[in-house]
């Protein structure tokens, strides 16, 4: 009823409507202030999130990044490097080392985004400028929508094969064109799981908490009974069983190892980046710290493991080392045309790998571009909106036609990596080298060249240069990798491509630290060396415990009937007197 009574009031006016369309302001604000504010750089989906919006505990990260881990993802980047002809210890190895790296990196730039409550796009504006922030914005908000359809599209053929073992006419459905590249079956199977894959992004993200602890469960459960129906069949299967196709020269397996390597940094590259979307709702830094560091390189390392184990079984078995999980489920689908119970087993592991698809493209690619969309159109655009978009978009790349072999897949992996790389970098050593972990909260949502983050015209030059600059020693190694007709380079610097994610985070780091050194900012309206590490931070938290406490000694005197107001200095913190606490860091425009 609340809904179209918006609905209807929104049709007595134009203004009535366009307020209709508009993004909610920070919460807290009143209509005042709404028509005042900045619409350029802050909605309610920008501001820092306020404490009631912190849920996230230390358990809550846990059972998110195993959640995570526990995706086919990880499963497929073990198996699909099988295929190309790396030992499977080998390919364990690399894998896991590289999961301990990148979750250090990870862990590194979620810190800032968990101390100050801000997600990505805003937490760009640091080092990036308030207009240069798009640059960033836009690198990561491309690559979310072909990930978010290749991740829907790798959901849909799991489905193709759950609806398949409850009605084994599904797989019968009149073929499409062989131009189409998809079949019927698969083509339907992508339309239903985008249509629950909306459906739960009306979810705000802070919310969804126990959906990744029941995801977790449920899908680390479908690919054990997936590993023990391989290995049994198989009549066991060791990491000694499969042996490369062809004898290859010691330089070439360096390269190969280096390449798995490269695939492993890739594989969750994103999160160097997409982790302040999520850190911004942990109840207090560190909870964002040990479980990530503990848990998602340990939870990461088992799908890669099972995935290893069971191409080496589909070898032993079949003599093809199957690389991805549907083919995999397909298999196990075809030796029992009429045994109910097994197909109906098969149907649970195929929904819950499906269901693994969802929530990683859930917190890695949807939500990521609500928030980059938002950024870009923080009047019109919310998160929620932003992801029914990258929905459609996710639909409109046709991702069918980007991946079909293991090959494919890889280079896709490790281009991503390379491609976020040196944002991860800039970032990491804006925060912690160059602003010693302090941040002036408001000048993020202050578009004048006052704010401290307007540099150049709202251009930081040094942080939009490096970018371009780290990404083309490896440019023509990807050209090469991924150009329809072969690109005619050297050996060496094909090579390039399959250690790009590193050599493009060390170049964009040093590079970045060292413009400031030679070009050092000027006529900066706080000089972060006289700081200790994070004061600012500090500050900002003992603000908010001060007005909490207030609020405690106000509320056992009075029974006030309108919220007090408390001034943090150029912020407000609204009371909250249903929730019982400040609605803290509401940010207005100068």
């Amino acid at each position: 009823m609340l809904g179209l009574t918006k609905l209807k009031q929104a049709t007595q006016s134009k203004e009535a409507f366009i307020r209709f369309l508009e993004a909610p302001p920070p919460e807290g604000e009143d209509a005042a202030n709404h028509d005042k504010r900045n619409l350029r750089w802050t909605n309610v989906d920008l501001a820092p999130s306020p404490p009631q919006d912190r849920k996230w505990t230390q358990w809550t990260f846990l059972a998110f990044w195993v959640a995570h881990a526990a995706g086919a993802g990880s499963w497929t980047a073990g198996s699909s490097l099988i295929n190309v002809g790396l030992a499977p210890r080998d390919a364990y190895i690399a894998i896991a080392t590289s999961h301990i790296l990148i979750t250090i990196l990870i862990v590194l730039n979620g810190r800032g985004p968990a101390r100050y409550h801000i997600g990505f796009p805003v937490f760009a504006r640091t080092s990036y400028g308030m207009w240069g922030s798009y640059v960033a914005i836009m690198m990561r908000a491309i690559v979310c929508i072909i990930w978010n359809g290749t991740n829907s599209y790798y959901g849909g053929r799991c489905l193709t094969v759950a609806f398949t073992a409850i009605f084994p006419s599904y797989a019968k459905i009149p073929a499409l064109p062989k131009s189409a590249s998809i079949s019927s079956p698969d083509l339907l199977s992508f339309f239903i799981f985008m249509f629950f894959f909306i459906g739960i992004s009306f979810v705000h993200s802070r919310d969804l908490k126990w959906f990744y602890i029941g995801k977790s469960i449920f899908v680390f459960a479908a690919m054990h009974a997936i590993l023990i129906w391989w290995v049994v069949k198989s009549h066991g299967v060791t990491f000694a069983y499969i042996a490369v196709d062809k004898p290859i020269s010691s330089t070439a397996h360096i390269w190969l190892v280096l390449r798995a390597f490269n695939t492993g940094l890739g594989t969750a590259s994103s999160l160097t980046v997409n982790q302040g979307d999520m850190a911004r709702y942990a109840d207090k830094p560190g909870s964002a710290l040990w479980t990530t560091l503990i848990g998602y390189p340990i939870a990461s390392a088992l799908p890669c493991l099972y995935g290893i184990l069971v191409a080496a079984a589909g070898r032993k078995i079949t003599g093809t080392a199957f690389w991805n999980l549907w083919d995999v489920l397909a298999y196990m689908l075809e030796q029992y045309p009429d045994n109910h119970g097994a197909r109906f087993g098969i149907f649970l592991c195929a929904v819950a790998v499906a269901l693994s698809y969802l929530a990683v493209n859930l917190a890695t690619n949807s939500l990521p571009f609500g928030s980059d969309v938002t950024a870009m159109f923080p009047r019109w655009m919310t998160i929620r909106r932003g992801q029914v978009i990258c929905t459609i978009l996710g639909i409109a790349i046709v991702p069918w036609k980007l991946l079909n072999n293991a090959a494919a897949f890889l280079t896709f992996l490790s281009g991503y990596g390379y491609w976020l790389s040196p944002i991860a970098a800039i970032m990491f050593v804006d925060y912690y080298l160059i602003k010693k972990g302090n941040i002036m909260i408001n000048d993020l949502y202050d578009g004048s060249p006052s704010s401290r983050y307007w540099f150049s015209k709202g251009l930081n030059w040094r942080a939009v240069i490096v970018t371009v600059l780290a990404l083309l020693p490896c440019l023509p190694s990807l050209a090469w990798s991924i150009a329809p007709k072969k690109v005619h380079i050297s050996p060496s610097a094909q090579n390039l491509f399959y250690i790009s994610f590193v050599m493009t985070w060390a170049i964009a780091g040093a590079m970045y630290y060292a413009s400031y050194i030679i070009f050092p900012e000027k006529n900066l309206e706080i000089d972060e060396k006289s700081l200790a590490f994070e004061d600012m931070a500090n500050e900002l938290d003992r603000q908010e415990a001060d007005a909490q406490t207030s609020w405690l000694e106000r509320s056992s005197e009075s029974e006030a009937n309108e919220p007090p107001v408390e001034s943090l200095g150029d912020k407000a913190v609204q009371v909250d007197t249903e929730k019982g606490q400040p609605q803290a860091y509401v940010v207005l425009a100068r």
